[in-house]
């Protein structure tokens, strides 16, 4: 079916058309030529509703995750570390990156929702998703810290450029914490899974969202969090530079 949805965008003139039929989440990819914005198309994957609705509510929340996740996006996207199945991460793997973060602020910017008693369960495909999603009453949660975008920002890449522990520590927005590898049994190699930087999935949790990343992209990554926080910290115009596209690696 995907190889067939492949066919009738190509010939509908969009662009860089891909149907990726051995991913993990079977997706065509694309590119609409008018206005440059690209897009993943997946089919019956009902769980990625239920992931976009608690992005959303998370967003809802504070404006500060909104800002946060747009340019945190925009500069994987310019710096070429966006992409899975070139070993990098994905669009949503770098959400959950910055609901983590904003989480383990002091004072913290986001609440744990599903650490809070559920108004909101589901069952997908045997997986249990159940949050707090009446995010109406949380809207002061994070006014204690009065934190701006450009420190957010600096303080993003700093964690993972310089604070995050590789070697042993799993991000987990689930939970609300840090957890260890060995609590998730990724401490190895397992077929293609590398866990070299470990992000739980919130409702699948045995799925690493980074265990696509290997020993070169990691380097990759790595140098660009650095990059970025430098920039960040001594660049008083930053925004150019930040944003630079990547030629070619």
């Amino acid at each position: 079916m995907l190889l067939k949805l492949a066919e009738i965008l190509k010939s509908d003139n969009l662009q860089d058309v891909q149907a990726l039929t051995r991913a993990r989440v079977p997706i065509v990819k694309l590119m609409d030529p008018v206005t440059g914005i690209s897009c993943d198309i997946c089919i019956n994957n009902v769980l990625a509703v239920v992931n976009t609705k608690l992005l959303r509510d998370y967003g809802e929340i504070d404006a500060r995750l909104r800002q946060l996740a747009f340019l945190v996006k925009h500069w994987a996207k310019s710096r070429g570390v966006n992409e899975t199945y070139q070993g990098t991460l994905s669009s949503y793997a770098y959400v959950l990156m910055c609901i983590h973060f904003l989480q383990q602020r002091n004072p913290p910017i986001l609440p744990c929702l599903q650490r809070m008693k559920p108004t909101y369960a589901v069952t997908v495909d045997n997986v249990e998703c159940a949050f707090f999603d009446q995010v109406e009453k949380l809207r002061d949660f994070g006014a204690r810290n009065n934190e701006n975008i450009s420190k957010l920002l600096w303080g993003f890449f700093n964690y993972w450029a310089y604070c995050h522990d590789y070697a042993n520590n799993v991000i987990s927005v689930r939970a609300g914490c840090i957890l260890r590898k060995q609590e998730k049994d990724w401490t190895r190699r397992v077929g293609n899974d590398r866990h070299l930087i470990c992000i739980e999935d919130p409702f699948e949790t045995s799925h690493d969202l980074g265990r696509v990343v290997d020993k070169r992209s990691i380097r990759v990554l790595r140098e660009e969090f650095e990059r970025a926080a430098e920039i960040m910290q001594y660049d008083p115009n930053p925004c150019v530079a930040l944003f630079e596209p990547y030629i070619s690696r």
